[in-house]
Order: structure tokens, then sequence, then C-alpha cells
């Protein structure tokens, strides 16, 4: 289990080091693909911000999405970790009051995500607006 953890870290950090390089390699040409025919321009770049926001926050909503699968599960043993979840190492188990606060709490961050991931989409919606001059 530790090897897969240690994977997924790893696959994660490459692709980010590879978005990073991605992004200073092809800014320039990117911008210069956005403002080569004016009429399109704003078109082009609220579809560049959209991309953006899907990358940045659809991440976000998925571990959302899965914290709050995970207090859900927790919430219905009362014992944290649930029956049948891996884990690294044998973790104490909790069960009663204690589990269901975890619960709750995975919950809390879950729903704190959610809003985070719907602040970035929405920031980023009004930025496209002001670049624009209007409204999207």
């Amino acid at each position: 289990m530790r090897s897969v953890v240690v994977l997924v870290v790893l696959v994660v950090a490459l692709v980010g080091t590879c978005l990073i390089a991605g992004a200073e390699r092809y800014r320039d040409p990117l911008r210069e693909w956005i403002l080569s025919d004016p009429a399109t321009s704003r078109q082009k770049l609220e579809s560049v911000l959209a991309l953006l926001a899907a990358l940045v926050s659809l991440p976000l909503l998925g571990f959302a999405a899965y914290l709050w699968s995970f207090g859900g599960r927790v919430l219905r043993a009362r014992q944290f970790p649930p029956p049948g979840s891996r884990s690294i190492g044998a973790p104490p188990v909790c069960t009663g009051d204690a589990a269901l606060i975890r619960g709750r709490l995975l919950r809390a961050v879950a729903l704190c995500f959610g809003i985070a991931s719907a602040g970035v989409s929405l920031l980023l919606w009004r930025f496209a607006a002001e670049l624009g001059g209007g409204t999207v």
C-alpha cells in the first residue's frame, strides 16, 4: 500500500511539474494566438479562462466528493476508519461519538472544498468579464 501512495504522489508531482513547464513554454504562443484576431480575442480569452477554471476546480471538486462519501461511510458505520477502508499500517480505530465527530468534520472539509471550487470558478468568470470590458 505504501508503494501505491508513493507512486501516486510522484505521478501528481510529475504532472504538476509538466504543467508548470508547459505554461512557461507556451505562454507567448498562447498570448499571440489570443491577440491574433481582435474580433475573436474575447472569445479565445474566455475559452482559455474556462479551461483554466476546469483544470483548477475539477480536481478540488472530485476530492470534495470523495471526502463527502468517506465521511458518510464513517457516519453510517460509527467507526473511523470505516470497515473495508485501506490504510497504511494499523491505525487506531475510533468508535461512537469520536467517529461521528470525525465523519462530520470530513463532510465539513468536503463542503469547504466544494465552496472553494465554486469560488475559483466564479473568480475566473468575473476576471474574464473584467478583461472583456463587460459581463460574461
